[in-house]
């Protein structure tokens, strides 16, 4: 039976005993500069991450402290460099069905069905029959990409990095481009706009694994999302053309190409793996929206994760700066 988890890693403060059990995210041998063996471990649970230490009886633990494992730790917390770290006496491995796996991993704020739900409701408004039939073949009838979809993180740290992180991701990132297109009225393809929101980051349902721990599957680092996201979209426009009556006919050549470049340019300069820049409206809109969403996403929850005290945040090392902490919640100041 699990044993309930009392002591979350937001929780720890400077001198604290830790007495808890964690999932292992990374774990390194490393040698120090007296020439003796340490553990550089990183543990997490839904709360969040913190670095350890093991100074004694590395070899003991070195075969067993690995990745994906629960693991009982009892040590302190200490700061050092300003970051909480734990400082480990003794750990424990643990089977499976001593712990929740809930307590383990961070998950959206927001339901999944619901955001799933939404996702469709844009489809529904598409009018173009080639691109709905295609965001249909993908989103609605593929059993295997609706369930991956619901479950993924949309980034390994970066951004969005809980699981259903890519669904609320890229609900976000279409609420903007349905709001843009229509700002834009008589400039974008909105349906087009549409695809590039749902379809440039599909590719992380198969970039990455994420049953426990966050990392890059081999096709990830080999291939990679973008170009995973073309191969499906070629792969799906073909199953639709065998389909008698599925399209009005043949899948235009320039909207296949439309798509792909969109899945292609969203990173938006070579140098962020891009094969190509953005050469249309829709395709530098949907990296400037993707890059702007990503960002909030980041910031929001470096922002209330932080425990620096005052006003001002920790140094941040994604975006090199230092951030402000409002006294008051967005909206709430002059409210009755």
């Amino acid at each position: 039976m699990a044993t309930p988890k009392a002591q979350f890693v937001k929780q720890l403060k400077d001198k604290d005993t830790v007495a808890a059990p964690f999932l292992v995210k990374f774990s390194a041998v490393a040698v120090g500069k007296n020439g003796k063996s340490y553990m550089n471990i990183v543990f997490m649970d839904s709360s969040g991450e913190v670095e350890a230490r093991v100074w004694e009886d590395v070899s003991q633990y070195a075969g067993q402290i690995v990745r994906d494992a629960f693991v009982w730790v009892d040590g302190r917390c200490q700061l050092y460099q300003g970051r909480k770290q734990i400082v480990v006496s003794r750990m424990q491995v643990l089977r499976e069905d001593e712990v929740n796996l809930k307590d383990y991993l961070a998950e959206s704020d927001l339901d999944p069905e619901a955001l799933y739900a939404k996702l469709l409701s844009y489809v529904d408004t598409m009018k173009d029959p080639y691109y709905r039939a295609l965001a249909e073949a993908v989103l609605r009838e593929d059993a295997h990409i609706v369930d991956c979809i619901k479950r993924a993180p949309a980034a390994k740290s970066m951004h969005h990095a809980y699981k259903t992180g890519l669904l609320e991701h890229v609900v976000s990132i279409t609420g903007i481009l349905d709001a843009l297109s229509k700002h834009y009225v008589g400039l974008l393809d909105r349906d087009l706009l549409f695809l590039g929101g749902f379809f440039h980051d599909i590719g992380k349902i198969w970039e990455l694994s994420y049953d426990r721990v966050t990392e890059y599957t081999t096709e990830g680092k080999l291939i990679g999302h973008l170009v995973m996201g073309v191969e499906l979209v070629d792969r799906k426009i073909r199953e639709l053309e065998a389909q008698a009556g599925r399209l009005p006919g043949t899948f235009p050549e320039e909207k296949k190409l439309l798509v792909k470049h969109l899945i292609l340019s969203h990173h938006g300069l070579l140098e962020y793996g891009s094969p190509k820049r953005p050469k249309c409206l829709e395709a530098l809109i949907v990296h400037a929206i993707d890059d702007l969403d990503s960002k909030v996403n980041a910031i929001q929850k470096f922002v209330a994760a932080d425990e620096t005290p005052g006003q001002w945040t920790g140094f941040n090392r994604q975006f090199e700066r230092y951030f402000y902490k409002r006294a008051e919640e967005p909206g709430i100041a002059g409210e009755p």
